[in-house]
């Protein structure tokens, strides 16, 4: 269609035709055109197979199936599981603190060492005694050990899926945009051609003229930018789901995604922060490495002899008040995080609302009235420019807006552990 204005403008110029009667009557008919035809259209998806087609859901199964870093995650998971029931058969409970790396200073080969090392005890004591009611063993520090690798897990998990929704959603309305400003550079290629017609007649100054051409190659270069941002989301998304990382990828979604279409949030900040211990796996983790150290306190209690204890109490307890230090930091700069998400989804929200309800259809109509004067010699050239840019300008703001929605969303979902909107979008 924007050909059609270059062969449009021709055909009105007064040089055309001396009849001003013609002139307004063909103006006429452009105008119901224009009305009729979508410029700069924003709509969504097109229609029939597209090569490289491949969907959100896909892609995240995908991720979750096949990526290494999950795979590695998974198998150390595995290996602490399967050390749980061998611990225990260990003869002396020093090998199950070694086992674990866990640093016991004074001690030396299963003895306490002194001064004189030919005075040295023996660092453990033979007891059934029980702590706070309990027979602890070194099994119960494998086991808290192996649920903070399995909530470790579980915890990736949750955040590649939201890697994956990111550069499925920047990718997705990157080609809008890049369609978008496609479209605005074959327009002011028309309007270039256009103004140059009118240029030979004086009817506009040759400044108009370069000013034009200065904004079809700032939108050459954005249109650059644009498409080396999109191949490196392709990429990172490749890597993600365990593609070639050359892959071809088409973001597909049904129906597409307009404003209409965003889904606020289920919970409020104080339900999601709340559910944190709950919901978030790796609150689950810290909790088990601070029982790990409460047990290795116990043990130590309880196994070691008075030279040594003090000691190893001492690394328990050290191990475990910066368990419990990184635990509540953990939670309280995710707290923090996902108070700085709802806000951005609350003006995200409404931006894009603003610019797809208001802001792009005004931008078009006011955009068509001074094309349709600038055929006839009624409207001003810089108008018609101005008008153009501004549409081009909120179409690409509007795709930015529904994008960092998309993308906050799925942050928000990986910060809370919560599922907050369509699971298959």
């Amino acid at each position: 269609m924007e050909h059609l204005f270059l062969l449009i403008l021709k055909l009105l110029h007064p040089g055309y035709s001396n009849s001003r009667m013609l002139i307004f009557s063909k103006a006429l008919i452009i105008l119901c055109v224009l009305v009729s035809l979508p410029v700069l259209s924003y709509s969504g998806d097109n229609d029939g197979v597209v090569v490289g087609s491949v969907t959100l859901p896909e892609l995240v199964e995908s991720a979750l199936s096949k990526n290494q870093q999950l795979i590695s995650a998974d198998a150390s998971a595995q290996r602490y599981q399967t050390r749980i029931p061998l611990i225990d058969n260990l003869t002396e409970p020093l090998l199950a603190f070694y086992y674990q790396g866990f640093p016991v200073a004074n001690m030396s080969g299963g003895t306490v060492e002194k001064v004189h090392q030919g005075s040295a005890g023996v660092a453990t004591k033979h007891t059934g005694r029980s702590v706070r009611g309990k027979i602890l063993t070194g099994q119960d520090m494998f086991e808290n050990m192996a649920l903070w690798y399995q909530y470790s897990a579980e915890d990736l998990r949750l955040q590649m899926t939201r890697q994956v929704r990111e550069a499925f959603y920047r990718i997705y309305f990157l080609d809008r945009i890049i369609k978008v400003t496609q479209k605005s550079l074959v327009t002011l290629e028309s309007l270039t051609e256009a103004g140059g017609t009118q240029y030979a007649v004086g009817n506009i100054r040759q400044k108009a003229l370069l000013n034009i051409q200065k904004q079809r190659y700032l939108l050459t270069a954005r249109l650059l930018d644009l498409e080396q941002q999109r191949q490196q989301w392709a990429t990172t998304l490749n890597y993600l789901a365990a593609r070639s990382v050359s892959a071809k990828i088409v973001p597909s979604i049904e129906g597409g995604l307009e404003y209409e279409d965003l889904i606020e949030p289920k919970y409020s900040v104080n339900n999601l922060i709340s559910g944190l211990i709950h919901n978030r796996p790796l609150s689950k983790g810290y909790q088990a490495l601070g029982a790990r150290f409460k047990v290795m306190r116990g043990m130590a209690q309880m196994y070691f002899n008075r030279d040594v204890q003090t000691e190893a109490m001492f690394e328990a307890d050290s191990g475990f008040r910066a368990m419990r230090a990184e635990g509540a930091d953990f939670f309280n700069k995710t707290s923090a995080d996902i108070q700085i998400t709802l806000d951005n989804l609350n003006s995200y929200r409404e931006q894009a609302r603003l610019y797809g309800r208001v802001l792009v259809p005004q931008s078009r109509q006011i955009y068509h009235t001074n094309l349709a004067d600038f055929t006839v010699g009624l409207g001003n050239y810089q108008e018609t420019l101005d008008s153009l840019l501004d549409l081009d300008r909120f179409q690409v703001k509007y795709f930015e807006m529904l994008s960092n929605y998309q993308v906050d969303m799925a942050r928000l979902e990986g910060l809370s552990g919560m599922v907050l909107n369509n699971p298959e979008q």
